[in-house]
């Protein structure tokens, strides 16, 4: 039978060009697949979430699939070759689609782990700076004035000894030392 100027093969000749080692015979045997295939694989990808590219992905697997069993002689052929390439390309594309959900279920696992972790990092965090501004409340005056100073404006010792007008940079940095050892105290 002649289809669009090329022989139509049955599906007994098709696998005798695939066994045959042939390059020429081959490469007919896989054009007529093409056509009877190709398209049926595009549509099933693409109504079911792919895309063209995973298409032609699908369409390779299949091709790769058939024509190592057919070489390997493991090929039993119970139904036509059009009937068995969709066979192998739907659970090839069902397959896919499920490892696509469980990456897409691991990245939300992930993602929310991620939020979760930070969630509680915030918790943590703000606790321990509760804890310290509680602990820094019990401080006298200068000392509160001296770590403020230091820590939450970036205060350089001689700037603070200036500020406070505490006579040398020495003394500021005593008053922040007995101020820190006081603080250990209080936390632990």
């Amino acid at each position: 039978m002649v289809l669009y100027g090329r022989m139509n093969y049955s599906d007994d000749i098709i696998i005798l060009k695939l066994r045959s080692g042939n390059q020429k015979d081959e490469e007919q045997a896989l054009g007529q697949i093409r056509k009877q295939c190709y398209g049926m694989i595009r549509r099933l990808v693409c109504s079911n979430q792919g895309r063209e590219a995973d298409a032609k992905d699908i369409y390779q697997e299949v091709i790769t699939n058939l024509v190592q069993k057919i070489r390997s002689g493991e090929f039993v052929r119970t139904a036509s070759l059009k009937t068995y390439n969709g066979s192998v390309a739907r659970n090839l594309w069902l397959k896919q689609l499920r490892k696509n959900t469980r990456n897409t279920q691991l990245g939300n696992l992930k993602e929310t782990l991620e939020c979760t972790t930070n969630i509680e990092q915030n918790i943590i965090r703000k606790e321990r700076h509760a804890i310290l501004h509680k602990h820094i409340g019990k401080l006298p005056e200068r000392e509160r004035e001296v770590l403020k100073l230091y820590y939450f404006e970036r205060k350089k010792m001689s700037e603070i000894a200036s500020l406070l007008e505490l006579g040398s940079e020495q003394v500021a940095k005593n008053i922040k030392c007995k101020a820190m050892k006081k603080l250990k105290e209080y936390m632990c």
